[in-house]
C-alpha cells in the first residue's frame, strides 16, 4: 500500500542518511544533477547550487550582444593584414575560434607570432578605439534579452555582483554605460589585462569573487565564451553559458553546468527559484 512504501522510504532515508535536498521539475522537465542541468524522465535530483552568494558576470557577449561588432571590426582591420587567412575577409568560425571572448594580448600573439608586444598593443588598441566608435550608438539596444529582470531579482534579495572581463577597462566601461549599469556594478570590476592572469586562467573570477566577499563555489558565473566559462569552472563556480555567439558544443566542452538562451530561460528561472541567498 502507499503507506507501507512511505513508511519503507523513511527507514531507507534513516539507514543510509541520504538527506540530499532534492527536487522534481514538473513541467519543464529537468533537473540539476552533478553540476549539470539536463532534460530527464522527471526524475528528482540533488540541487547542485543550494546555496548562493554572489553573482559574476562577464560583460561582452553576455551583458552586452556585443560579438557582432567586435566581429566586424576584427573582418575591416584584418583585412590590411595579407598573412591573415589568406587576404581573405574572416568569417564567423575564424572569429569564435581564435578571437571570440579572448584577451588581446593572446589574440595578438596568434595571430601575429613574429610582431613584438609594442605592435601588438598598439595594434589592439585601434582595434578597441574602432569597437568603441562603432558601439557608441548601439549598446542600449544589444542589452541581452531578460538581464533587467535579473537585476531586479537579485536587488530584491540583496545578491551581490561583479563584473569580470577580459575586455580592455575603456572598453568594459563604455559599455556599461551605454546599458546603464555602470553606477549597479559600482567598483566591483575586474579587468582582466590588470590581473596577473586573465582568461581562462581562473584568477580573474576569484579576485571577483574576492571583490564582493563570496566564495567561488558558491557563485553563479555568466558566461558566453568557452576561455570565460574555462575560467569560471576552474575557478569553482557554477557556470552558466549564454549562446550569443558560440554554439551549444563548444559551452558544453567547456564545461557550463547549464545553457541558456539569454536570461528569460526558464531552464534559469527554475535554478534560482532553488537557490538560497546567503
Amino acid at each position: 500500500t502507499a503507506l507501507t512504501f512511505a513508511l519503507m522510504r523513511i527507514i531507507s532515508l534513516l539507514i543510509f542518511g541520504q538527506t540530499a535536498l532534492c527536487f522534481s521539475v514538473g513541467r519543464l522537465g529537468s533537473s540539476v544533477f552533478s553540476g549539470r542541468v539536463s532534460r530527464t524522465m522527471g526524475q528528482a535530483q540533488p540541487l547542485a547550487l543550494p546555496e548562493l552568494e554572489g553573482v559574476l558576470f562577464d560583460i561582452d557577449g553576455t551583458l552586452v550582444d556585443s560579438d557582432p561588432i567586435h566581429f566586424d571590426v576584427f573582418a575591416e582591420l584584418l583585412l590590411e593584414e595579407p598573412s591573415i587567412n589568406g587576404g581573405e575577409r574572416i568569417d564567423d568560425h575564424f572569429f569564435r575560434q581564435h578571437i571570440s571572448g579572448r584577451q588581446n594580448m593572446l589574440i595578438m600573439a596568434d595571430l601575429f607570432p613574429d610582431w613584438d608586444t609594442e605592435k601588438g598593443a598598439a595594434w589592439s588598441a585601434r582595434k578597441e578605439a574602432r569597437f568603441r566608435e562603432l558601439a557608441a550608438c548601439k549598446l542600449a539596444s544589444l542589452k541581452t534579452r531578460g538581464l533587467d529582470k535579473l537585476r531586479c531579482w537579485m536587488d530584491e534579495r540583496g545578491v551581490k555582483k561583479c563584473a569580470v572581463t577580459n575586455a580592455p577597462r575603456l572598453n568594459a566601461e563604455e559599455m556599461l554605460k551605454g546599458i546603464d549599469y555602470s553606477d549597479w556594478f559600482g567598483d566591483a570590476l575586474i579587468i582582466g589585462d590588470e590581473c596577473e592572469r586573465a582568461k581562462p586562467d581562473p584568477l580573474p573570477y576569484m579576485l571577483g569573487a574576492e571583490k564582493i566577499a563570496a566564495t567561488p563555489s558558491k557563485c553563479l558565473v555568466f558566461e558566453d565564451s568557452p576561455s570565460g566559462a574555462t575560467a569560471g569552472k576552474k575557478a569553482g563556480a557554477f557556470v552558466v553559458g549564454i549562446l550569443s555567439g558560440q554554439s551549444k558544443a563548444a559551452l558544453e566542452a567547456a564545461g557550463c553546468d547549464l545553457i541558456i538562451k539569454d536570461f528569460e530561460s526558464e531552464e534559469l528561472w527554475f535554478v534560482l527559484s532553488q537557490v538560497q541567498v546567503s
